[in-house]
């Protein structure tokens, strides 16, 4: 990426960061809460151009007479959603995702493995493990957007989130003085169906979270190769594409 052009980051996430119910039963000890949680970031120079690209994409699946066969009178196809796409669209979209021009950057927790301060409060953990996502991801212009997927529009939710993030990034900074520290950094919150990017995190996120949580690897065998980093955070494991996962 050019150091003239702008930055954007779309964050979404596959698994949830509870491990506790409210009255201190370990949910994923019991079996009812996610072994893992992944958070990926997709990056881009210009997300009005991505956009275009995911529209255009959709509209040409949406003239496909076979795939339209297969559809239910339920299903229309407003936007990408891996969990709940039907498997011939997820493999047309994943296959679909290698040929654009992004990066692809990830961080898997095994939360049960996290300090117990992150394992206590999953709003924290969340927000935690967010900034070490992005510390080294969003100085690559002067200007950067980040974009979350969130469902919910509670400002509390979202100053912390905010926090979280930002205290890591500047202890980053600190540690890294070479680095332009000047930055106009902006932080969006957006329901996933807003964006192409957020609707790609998704399908990235839930690609690596099903080799995790499920030992299936068939959808990230689709798009290995356009992954640029997978951080096992808790195992200290990095994967890239000459050392995949």
């Amino acid at each position: 990426m050019k150091k003239n052009k702008k930055n954007y980051i779309f964050i979404d996430e596959s698994g949830k960061p509870e491990i506790y119910s409210a009255k201190r039963v370990n949910l994923v000890e019991q079996g009812s809460a996610t072994r893992f949680l992944v958070l990926v970031a997709i990056r881009c120079d210009d997300q009005l151009i991505l956009q275009q690209k995911i529209t255009d994409f959709k509209a040409e699946l949406l003239r496909n007479k076979e795939l339209m066969n297969i559809f239910s009178s339920a299903y229309a196809l407003d936007n990408f959603h891996a969990k709940t796409d039907y498997p011939e669209i997820r493999e047309e979209f994943y296959n679909f995702i290698n040929s654009l021009d992004i990066k692809i950057d990830i961080i898997v927790v095994e939360k049960l493995k996290c300090h117990d301060t992150l394992k206590n409060n999953p709003g924290k953990m969340y927000g935690v493990m967010s900034g070490q996502l992005l510390k080294n991801i969003c100085h690559q212009t002067k200007n950067t957007e980040i974009i979350f997927s969130r469902k919910d529009s509670k400002l509390k939710l979202k100053q912390e989130l905010e926090y979280e993030v930002e205290r890591i990034r500047i202890e980053y900074l600190l540690e890294h003085p070479k680095l332009e520290s000047s930055l106009d950094i902006n932080y969006q919150h957006n329901p996933h169906y807003t964006h192409g990017g957020l609707q790609i995190a998704d399908y990235v996120a839930y690609a690596i979270f099903q080799a995790y949580e499920r030992d299936n690897r068939y959808w990230y065998e689709i798009i290995k190769k356009k992954i640029g980093k997978v951080q096992d955070i808790c195992n200290k494991k990095y994967f890239t594409r000459s050392n995949p996962l």
